[in-house]
């Protein structure tokens, strides 16, 4: 898995904008997502109050996010073919990864 981030700002919200290229057409598992989401919580000063996240496969077909972030038991929204998740449901599902 490869991944790119840019800044976003959403309102008075800093976070970040993360696409993850996969090899294979398999989903995004729950422990890959896991492992995003806390490092991203991590990455910047101040913390980002948001993460937008989307997935592809090497050939820019969309992989699903959904399943692995209910897996979680993570509170997230639909974002297009993405998923948006804020840092309190990370904090909440996941601890704070510190």
């Amino acid at each position: 898995m490869s991944a790119s981030a840019k800044q976003s700002v959403s309102g008075f919200s800093f976070g970040w904008l993360i696409d993850l290229v996969l090899s294979g057409d398999a989903p995004v598992s729950s422990k890959e997502l896991s492992a995003v989401l806390l490092a991203a919580r991590h990455a910047g000063d101040p913390d980002p109050g948001h993460l937008y996240l989307y997935a592809t496969d090497e050939a820019g077909a969309s992989l699903d996010l959904s399943t692995a972030a209910s897996e979680l038991g993570i509170r997230y929204s639909t974002m297009g073919d993405g998923i948006g998740v804020v840092r309190d449901a990370i904090d909440d599902a996941l601890g704070t990864g510190r």
